[in-house]
């Protein structure tokens, strides 16, 4: 495998299948015992860093998958592939303020 393109494929499947693992243990946790999504219960189980730091496996695992899709699909057209350097850049700075701000509000609780 030569390039950036085929690693970014690579992890566009491999954060696929993390996200069928990861998410459905997100529902299982939150949608399986009662009184689960309730403000209190929320704020609790967040207080706790085991599910801080898997929320924040989450939120990378996704984000990555969301920004590398967006980053193809924009490529496929007919004036991404020319402006690859531009369309790279752009979408990578959107992603890492987004993570940002998603482990701000996430390890501010």
């Amino acid at each position: 495998m030569r390039g950036f393109e085929p690693l970014a494929w690579l992890f566009q499947v491999i954060t696929g299948i993390l996200m069928v693992f990861l998410i459905t243990v997100h529902f299982l946790v939150t949608h399986s015992a009662h009184n689960l999504l309730s403000y209190e219960s929320v704020i609790e189980r967040l207080s706790r860093l085991d599910y801080r730091l898997f929320y924040a496996l989450l939120l990378f695992v996704v984000s990555f998958h969301a920004f590398n899709g967006l980053r193809a699909v924009i490529l496929d057209t007919e004036g991404g592939m020319r402006r690859k350097k531009l369309v790279n850049a752009s979408v990578a700075l959107v992603a890492v303020i987004m993570i940002a701000y998603g482990l701000f509000l996430l390890f501010k609780l």
